[in-house]
């Protein structure tokens, strides 16, 4: 097949380059309503690499929505279904996935992207991959929706408002996820349908997917104007509307008083991991506290002096309180 006749018609738009999408990395977050129909945009368009990741599983709730799966494919993985449909619809795509939770991923997968696409239904995992690429100092693009209610943003950090600068925060049922979690979700979560299922309709996976995808190829072709306030649509008097977002320089993700690299906290040997989170968790006003060395949870009732290997050990603290994980270096009391 001749490839420049593939994309001929998109050549025709001016200031269109088709070789900077060729040699583009994407990173997609989330495969589902939303990202389904991004993830086909970009590979239709002719992106050079797409990386797919999530941990989740198909569910049957999803087929009304989710163009790239089939009721044969309830119970397969999302992302690795998704990579096997993709290759159907544009072969020549260097496309990679992640079976796993984007936390679990290697920070090179972020850093080596040109943009982000976060396409999540939950606000802290909104919360954990805007601080991802406030680190890693790459573009966002990040959308949801709610019945016929969509929202669409584009973050460059240090630049323009992150997730966390804007005062939108959601109501507590759109902190939600928008479908019944999948097997890998219900393990993870250790729930079942605790939470209902929020409305989910494919017209608005199609509008706010393609406002996405089309903000991610502005970023990539450097074309018009980035869509760096918060959009808002409203399908049923569609209705669209934007929202001034302005950076805040008290903003715990990308703030100039948040630039923490690392903090020091003496830990007593004798005391167990639980009591050492509580006082974090007094310090720091955090919630419930998760601490990780080398990769590793820590068990609350482990002592720390089994912990620490040496006098000065390095544990990351991941709260939802927290944009990003704190870096503490603890060190033994005498």
């Amino acid at each position: 097949m001749d490839e420049d006749e593939r994309y001929s018609r998109q050549q025709l738009i001016p200031g269109w380059d088709q070789l900077k999408l060729d040699s583009a990395n994407v990173v997609l977050v989330g495969i589902g309503a939303i990202g389904s129909y991004v993830a086909t945009v970009l590979v239709s368009s002719g992106i050079g690499k797409l990386t797919i990741i999530d941990f989740d599983t198909i569910e049957v709730s999803n087929l009304n929505r989710q163009l790239l799966f089939k009721n044969e494919d309830v119970g397969k993985s999302k992302s690795e279904t998704a990579v096997q449909r993709l290759k159907e619809i544009n072969p020549n795509i260097d496309i990679d996935f992640f079976h796993k939770k984007m936390q679990d991923v290697s920070v090179s997968v972020f850093e080596q992207a040109d943009v982000i696409i976060a396409c999540l239904d939950t606000f802290i995992d909104r919360r954990w991959i805007n601080s991802m690429a406030v680190r890693v100092k790459k573009p966002l693009v990040m959308g949801g929706m709610f019945a016929f209610l969509g929202n669409a943003q584009v973050i460059i950090p240090h630049e323009t408002a992150c997730f966390e600068c804007q005062p939108l925060v959601p109501d507590e049922e759109l902190a939600q996820a928008c479908s019944p979690f999948g097997e890998e979700r219900k393990k993870e979560r250790q729930e079942i349908e605790i939470e209902p299922p929020l409305p989910a309709v494919a017209t608005l996976s199609s509008i706010i997917g393609g406002i996405m995808a089309q903000e991610a190829l502005k970023l990539i072709l450097e074309l018009g104007e980035k869509l760096t306030n918060y959009l808002f649509y409203d399908g049923l008097p569609n209705a669209t509307t934007i929202i001034e977002l302005k950076k805040s320089k008290e903003c715990p993700a990308c703030g100039e008083m948040y630039k923490l690299e690392q903090i020091e906290f003496v830990a007593h040997p004798t005391e167990t991991v639980k009591e050492l989170r509580m006082r974090l968790m007094l310090t720091y006003g955090l919630e419930k506290p998760d601490l990780m060395s080398q990769g590793k949870l820590l068990e609350a009732e482990s002592l720390i002096d089994d912990v620490m290997e040496t006098e000065k050990t390095v544990i990351y603290v991941l709260d939802k309180n927290l944009a990003q994980p704190i870096k503490i270096v603890l060190q033994k009391s005498d």
